[in-house]
């Protein structure tokens, strides 16, 4: 199947770049070009993936390493701005106040409509939970009935119902209530309004690190997708460039070192995939 967007051709799901033959930097968009400057928006904290290491310091992570490579490989300086709302990702690049958004975002099918994007990391659904409260809850179905804390403008709320039609008896589904921004999760658990949280692994396994022995897994990872750099679906040259500019990047060890610093060299992808895409 192939999209056509801005007069330009993707072919869903490709891995290959449309000019492989061009350095990554010699198809930057002229517009992006002459401002020297790749701006990304990004949603912090998702350790280990967006967050500040010190208070009011520089955010870091495996997504702001890989985009920053990425711009190094374009010949571009990374510009980051960070919005406290998960919800205003999409709109930014919609509405291209940022080129793109490296910021765990799920390549979904449904947002293909007005987005791209460049996959460059595998990622799942998985539930946390207190081992001073929950410990006796091992499977997904263990939470029929029980209260599930997720963030607010994600698919997680979405991905359970779909789970817990699947697993739990009609008058027992797991619930979920919707908060901002991660730390709320825990919040939300710590005080018992919820028994677990969701999210993806490598972010459940940074907290497990930080937090040891107060935090478990429940049950197995479901929904396996990828997150992606998102771009504008009418940006299309800036999208083969920063698919070459990636491929690059895992053609050169750069992309696996970067995994390998974050712990996370299980999750990589071997190629880099346009709108490789699936169900939230």
């Amino acid at each position: 199947m192939a999209l056509v967007t801005g007069g330009a051709l993707f072919s869903v799901g490709t891995s290959a770049s449309a000019s492989s033959n061009a350095s990554p930097s010699s198809m930057v968009p002229a517009k992006i070009r002459a401002t020297g400057e790749l701006t990304d928006m990004v949603n912090s904290p998702y350790t280990p993936m967006e967050y500040q290491a010190t208070a009011g310091g520089a955010i870091v992570g495996f997504d702001i390493d890989v985009a920053a490579a990425l711009a190094k490989e374009l010949k571009l300086k990374l510009v980051v701005t960070n919005t406290p709302n998960f919800a205003e990702l999409i709109p930014a690049v919609e509405s291209s106040r940022a080129d793109i958004v490296d910021s765990s975002v799920l390549d979904l099918t449904s947002r293909h409509g007005s987005i791209h994007f460049l996959d460059d990391f595998v990622t799942g659904t998985q539930f946390l939970g207190l081992n001073s409260s929950s410990s006796k809850l091992t499977s997904n179905s263990s939470l029929c009935g029980q209260t599930v804390a997720v963030q607010s403008g994600t698919s997680y709320a979405a991905q359970i119902v779909t789970l817990s039609k699947s697993i739990c008896p009609s008058k027992k589904p797991i619930s979920t209530i919707s908060v901002t921004s991660p730390p709320e999760q825990q919040t939300q658990v710590q005080i018992h309004r919820a028994v677990a949280l969701a999210q993806g692994p490598e972010i459940n396994g940074a907290l497990e690190l930080s937090q040891k022995n107060k935090w478990h897994v429940i049950g197995k990872t479901f929904n396996v997708l990828d997150y992606g750099i998102m771009f504008n679906k009418n940006d299309t040259q800036l999208g083969k460039a920063i698919q070459a500019g990636l491929n690059a990047l895992i053609k050169n060890g750069t992309y696996n070192t970067i995994l390998a610093k974050w712990h996370l060299s299980g999750d990589g992808v071997k190629v880099a995939t346009i709108d490789k895409g699936g169900k939230g």
